[in-house]
């Protein structure tokens, strides 16, 4: 059995698609069914679209093209197949979901990459019900 790294809400993820790499704050979003990046990390890595997938949220269900990448999280280099969407209006261009946190992960919200977004986040947090 492999173990488990802990993780925090937010942490560096690297991208790869052969040649091409890119590391940017990633989301962990135990919510989520499938990790998900933005359509512009998309195009920059060069991914392959290699078929679709139903993502069903808030505003019913849609299609999402399906990508295949290399993800390296906290020292873990996985395999993973992503959908694509458009998240420009998102603080954060990867949601990493339970597909990829299962078997893997152990999130610890208190535990998060040090960047102004996570403050943001955290201080959300510290003041969840407060009113």
């Amino acid at each position: 059995m492999f173990k488990k790294k802990t993780i925090g809400l937010v942490e560096p993820i690297t991208l790869i698609n052969g040649k091409n790499q890119i590391t940017v704050l990633g989301k962990f979003d135990t919510g989520a069914q499938r990790t998900s990046i933005d359509k512009t990390l998309f195009e920059k890595l060069k991914l392959e679209n290699i078929g679709e997938v139903e993502v069903s949220n808030v505003h019913g269900k849609s299609k999402r093209p399906l990508a295949e990448l290399v993800l390296i999280i906290k020292g873990k280099r996985l395999a993973a197949r992503v959908n694509v969407a458009d998240r420009s209006l998102r603080k954060f261009k990867v949601l990493i979901g339970r597909s990829t946190i299962f078997n893997n992960f152990i999130v610890d919200i208190t535990k998060s990459h040090n960047s102004p977004l996570v403050g943001d986040l955290n201080e959300s947090l510290r003041n969840w019900g407060k009113r």
